[in-house]
């Protein structure tokens, strides 16, 4: 048996965990730069508040009905995120993050899963203050649909087998996991209109109209297993890439965007064991916009030797946006992409570097020292938070961490409750 645990609107959720005076009340995250609405709680959705609603639409609404509206709070919801998924640990060892609210579990062998459910669901709440709801099934595709259905239970578990008649009957086939908008006309065309009819149809027929993607998620429907738990693969490549809160004219404001991003990269290849080979950096004007002169373009090249050193890395980016850089433009975006990453050890280092055989000029010595400063960039950044440290060209954050033209326009913020020391609660 598979279960699929998916936190019930969690980024409000997430908001309510530390300020218990939201509950009942209709609570909406908004997306990056405050733009639309990417979140919504209960109450919030039964006023008709849509997902992907521009703020600006919803304002009369928002005021008249007192909605509750947040900024993205990503810090604070990956670390909630991460807090979760350890406790279902504890319950399974075979997990698969699907996503930053959803993971499936694999429950085989497992008896009375719908009490162990309950439990789990129970000590998910008690430990982290996120209310959770579990789908069983045989399939992957199967939990899905049994998800659906425990959201709308007050016990929050809910079993789908493949005789779960009353589950597929009023599901349309556009609702069932994997099934896209084009595949779904499809199915409608030849009278295939719900996920009963599309479990109860030819093999033959759903691949001639699916493939064999279709057909994979047929045989779930019938209790067959085609989509395995998938493990994190090393990536190859990572991107960080944010869109201004404003315009950005001035080379040495990109330069400050750069390093920011330049850092969460490198933070986050150091954390995979990773290093790159060679880095892009791209710059976009606001294509939307046209009433503005249009500008993008990129520059990649190759690091003197595979690194995953932040200093090295950050003064390559830099060389490559001044190569691009060109005065006149307002810029929107700024992205950085480290390139060919491979496990720390396993590169092969240039025949005749400098850095690895000449002794005597102190490089072997200066490489070390370089890698204590990594090392102890990342220790202060782990107790005191990610911006403890930042670059030259990166500024203090005091009183207004936003006031930076490159900065995320996040005027709705909460505190970061669980990662930055200074937005602990205090209980007097």
């Amino acid at each position: 048996m598979i279960a699929l645990v998916d936190c019930n609107n969690f980024y409000a959720s997430c908001e309510r965990v530390f300020c218990p005076s939201l509950v009942g009340k209709p609570v909406v995250v908004l997306s990056n730069n405050d733009g639309c609405v990417v979140a919504r709680s209960n109450e919030a959705k039964a006023l008709g508040v849509a997902m992907g609603v521009p703020l600006f639409k919803i304002k009369e609404l928002v005021a008249t009905e007192n909605v509750q509206v947040f900024s993205s709070n990503y810090e604070l919801y990956g670390d909630m995120s991460s807090r979760i998924v350890s406790v279902l640990r504890r319950y399974a060892p075979e997990i698969e993050i699907y996503s930053i609210d959803e993971s499936f579990i694999k429950f085989d062998g497992v008896p009375d899963m719908v009490n162990l459910s309950s439990q789990m669901r129970s000590i998910v709440s008690q430990w982290t203050g996120i209310p959770v709801s579990v789908g069983l099934g045989d399939t992957k595709t199967l939990a899905k649909i049994a998800n659906h259905k425990a959201k709308k239970k007050p016990s929050g578990v809910h079993l789908t087998g493949t005789d779960s008649i009353v589950d597929l009957v009023d599901l349309p086939v556009d609702e069932i996991w994997g099934i896209g908008s084009k595949f779904a006309r499809r199915l409608r065309s030849v009278g295939i209109l719900t996920a009963l009819q599309l479990k109860n149809a030819s093999s033959a027929l759903v691949r001639k109209i699916g493939g064999v993607v279709m057909e994979r998620t047929h045989q779930e429907l019938n209790g067959f297993r085609c989509f395995d738990f998938e493990q994190p693969q090393p990536r190859q490549n990572i991107c960080c890439s944010r869109s201004f809160g404003r315009r950005v004219e001035k080379l040495e404001q990109l330069e400050a965007a750069l390093s920011s991003y330049v850092s969460t990269a490198v933070r986050k290849m150091r954390a995979e064991g990773s290093v790159a080979s060679g880095i892009q950096v791209f710059i976009n004007t606001d294509r939307f916009n046209k009433g503005t002169r249009q500008y993008h373009n990129s520059a990649a090249g190759k690091l003197p030797c595979p690194s995953n050193d932040l200093l090295t890395i950050a003064h390559e980016a830099n060389r490559h946006l001044k190569r691009i850089f060109r005065e006149g433009y307002a810029y929107k975006k700024i992205g950085v992409l480290l390139l060919g990453l491979a496990p720390e050890g396993l590169q092969q280092l240039p025949l005749f570097a400098s850095s690895v055989r000449r002794k005597k000029n102190g490089r072997i010595e200066i490489k070390v020292k370089r890698q204590r400063l990594n090392e102890a960039i990342e220790e202060i950044a782990s107790r005191l938070g990610k911006d403890a440290v930042t670059l030259g060209l990166m500024p203090r954050k005091k009183s207004n961490p936003y006031e930076s033209p490159w900065q995320l326009r996040r005027d709705r913020l909460s505190p970061q409750y669980t990662t930055r020391w200074e937005d602990l609660l205090l209980v007097n």
